[in-house]
């Protein structure tokens, strides 16, 4: 597909997935519209988009919940107006305390014991979107009565709902008129032959995105 040629390499590459992904998953999956609230669970590269994407169509409050202190840092930058550490706060309580629920509760992490959460962060009529891929062959299970009862709705999310031919020039033009501030996703550049050290940066929850290049 076609992007403009004055797009950097590793902001391509990131177009490539997690941007199209966590920004899709925003504007095509869930339609958050302006001034509505949600949380995102997860705070690697898929659930920065996610908060990225929250920004760009105005959604107020934004919440991101992740382990790392340093990712949670990068999600205040990126337009978090919140930040949870997820081992010591109970996510769903506090977005019943001090929101009465959120409209929009994303997982980018591909947990099924996160998903089960999510429900019960969600306000009447609020919506769950499953943005984190989980094994194939997991399984979750929610209270039934409170999703009818609420009229909570449970949204499946593949690649942000996206067709790449379409959406990732959409992104790169977004980019190149400084409303995505994308150069802030890519933590370090390493060598092709540096994969395997990228991969346990990845796996260890170390930085941001890492682009390789040949």
């Amino acid at each position: 597909m076609r992007v403009p040629e004055e797009l950097p390499f590793g902001i391509g590459a990131l177009l490539g997935c997690s941007i199209t992904t966590g920004v899709g998953a925003v504007v095509n999956t869930a339609g958050v519209r302006p001034g509505e609230s949600a949380v995102v669970v997860g705070t690697g590269g898929v659930g920065l988009s996610v908060v990225m994407g929250l920004r760009l169509v105005g959604a107020d409050p934004v919440i991101a919940v992740d382990l790392s202190p340093e990712r949670l840092a990068v999600a205040r930058r990126f337009g978090a107006t919140h930040t949870l550490d997820g081992a010591h706060e109970d996510v769903a309580a506090w977005c019943r305390r001090e929101l009465g629920g959120v409209d929009y509760a994303f997982e980018a992490i591909g947990s099924p014991k996160v998903i089960e959460t999510l429900p019960d962060m969600l306000a009447a009529g609020g919506a769950a979107v499953l943005v984190g891929m989980t094994a194939t062959d997991a399984t979750g299970s929610f209270n039934l009565f409170d999703l009818a009862d609420q009229g909570k709705r449970v949204l499946g999310c593949n690649y942000g709902s996206s067709v790449g031919e379409i959406d990732i020039p959409k992104l790169a033009r977004l980019y190149l008129a400084g409303r995505l501030p994308l150069d802030e996703l890519v933590g370090r550049t390493r060598p092709l032959s540096e994969a395997g050290a990228a991969f346990d940066d990845l796996r260890s929850h170390t930085g941001v995105r890492t682009i390789l290049e040949p």
